[in-house]
């Protein structure tokens, strides 16, 4: 009778520990109790991935919790990797990537822990859960095109171009845009925070100050690493003839009062005709 009272106080024991589990929120949505992994998909080097957890569980005395788990921490991360945990709700844990991280597969070791509160007392009687999670190191994790890629404009106007980035990976992180060469004389760089698996578009201005035909690179680069980054070859035309102020009007600064606005559009329509039929 004796071994059969432990045996049942084990497996009660057991059934207990096996519904404890642990809500991965974000950058994925995954349920998963002790000893199992969650891929945290892909991320660059030196970029900051945003592990969310809520402190709901089950097993415990009470059943289910809401507010069961009270911190996560690291147990084993890669080299050079910097990993904070965390206690508010929901739990953030900021998983930075080291700098020089080559492009493999790399697993983490984490444990979500039951630590009751300053005084002794909250305990929910869940104890620790141990669990694992992947990132996937690339520097391949942004993409970008640019809409048009030859802008027409006047000498010293700003030729406008549509910058998409989108960022595949799962650290939301700064871009700089920039032109890298062809326009020696333009500096003009721009900063922009793209989410994690999203699309950013935004516009990018630059200006020739002399008449002519220009080829450019436009690059976009991650603030965390130089080592993220795309380019695209782009080009801006200036003209300085009346018909190209006429076509000006129809982007641009305006130069006149409200009141002349009819008027603008009308030389906009005609210097977009006139060159259409030339």
């Amino acid at each position: 009778m004796r071994k059969l009272f432990l045996v049942i106080l084990v497996s009660l024991f057991a059934v207990s520990a096996q519904a404890a589990f642990l809500n991965i929120m974000s950058p994925v949505q995954q349920r998963m109790g002790a000893y199992e992994s969650v891929d945290l998909g892909i991320a660059g080097p030196g970029q900051t991935i945003t592990l969310v957890v809520g402190r709901e569980s089950d097993g415990t005395t009470i059943g289910y919790n809401p507010q069961a788990w009270d911190n996560v921490t690291p147990l084993d991360v890669p080299p050079g990797w910097e990993v904070e945990g965390a206690r508010e709700y929901p739990m953030k844990v900021k998983i930075k990537i080291a700098p020089d991280a080559p492009n493999t597969i790399y697993n983490l070791t984490l444990m979500a822990k039951d630590e009751g509160k300053a005084d002794g007392t909250g305990y929910d009687n869940i104890g620790n859960l141990t669990f694992f999670a992947a990132v996937t190191v690339s520097t391949d994790v942004i993409n970008i095109s640019v809409s048009p890629s030859q802008v027409m404009t006047g000498v010293g106007q700003p030729a406008a171009y549509m910058v998409a980035i989108t960022n595949r990976g799962s650290a939301s992180d700064p871009f700089q845009i920039r032109v890298k060469d062809g326009l020696s004389a333009w500096r003009y760089e721009k900063q922009v925070l793209v989410n994690y698996n999203s699309t950013r578009v935004v516009p990018y201005e630059v200006v020739l100050n002399e008449i002519g035909e220009k080829n450019f690179t436009l690059e976009v680069s991650s603030l965390s690493s130089p080592l993220i980054k795309q380019e695209l070859p782009l080009s801006v035309v200036a003209e300085g003839d009346v018909l190209q102020d006429w076509r000006a009007t129809t982007h641009g600064l305006m130069l006149f009062p409200i009141l002349l606005e009819p008027l603008y559009a009308v030389m906009g329509l005609i210097g977009n005709l006139v060159g259409y039929i030339g």
